[in-house]
């Protein structure tokens, strides 16, 4: 008779331990999962929730990786603001910035600095002549450098880097 008893209390038992044990290995999942994001958070300087209100800001910060996506996303807004506030004017900015894009056949560049160089006031002939432009350099640079120009030859005819009197010469014999 006891060993029915002992045996109906185990029985009963066994599941109440089975569901403590269960929600102790809840609770340390939970606990490990908190201790991942602390960590995480502590090498990237943001939480889960941070991070997702910091991809919700721009479309262009999922981009970068967590841990430089704050730093990457201010030095992209201060490169910007050469477009509108640098030396040289928004729409001839971003003339060059089409040129660039072309010279290097990035095809999100060049929707986006067409898209902008047009809203800075850029005719649809100013971007032709921009990626011309692009296109001009990079052939003569082809030539240039297939036919081994040289840079000391360049810079005879250009007149670069010669002293005063070799000018003075040249000059003369012109």
């Amino acid at each position: 008779m006891m060993n029915k008893f002992a045996i109906a209390a185990l029985a009963f038992l066994l599941p109440l331990t089975a569901t403590a044990g269960k929600a102790d290995r809840k609770a340390k999942a939970a606990k490990a999962a908190a201790a991942a994001e602390a960590a995480e958070a502590e090498q990237t300087g943001m939480t889960d929730e941070e991070y997702a209100a910091f991809v919700a800001a721009s479309p262009f910060n999922a981009m970068y990786p967590r841990q430089v996506g704050p730093a990457a996303a201010e030095y992209f807004g201060e490169f910007n603001k050469m477009f509108v506030d640098g030396a040289i004017p928004s729409k001839e900015a971003r003339l060059a910035a089409i040129a660039a894009s072309a010279a290097i056949r990035c095809e999100y560049c060049i929707t986006a600095q067409v898209h902008l160089a047009k809203k800075a006031g850029a005719s649809d002939d100013e971007v032709k002549t921009a990626i011309q432009i692009a296109a001009e350099i990079a052939r003569f640079s082809i030539l240039l450098y297939g036919n081994e120009f040289g840079q000391d030859r360049l810079r005879t005819i250009l007149k670069i880097d010669q002293p005063a009197d070799a000018e003075a010469a040249t000059e003369a014999t012109e």
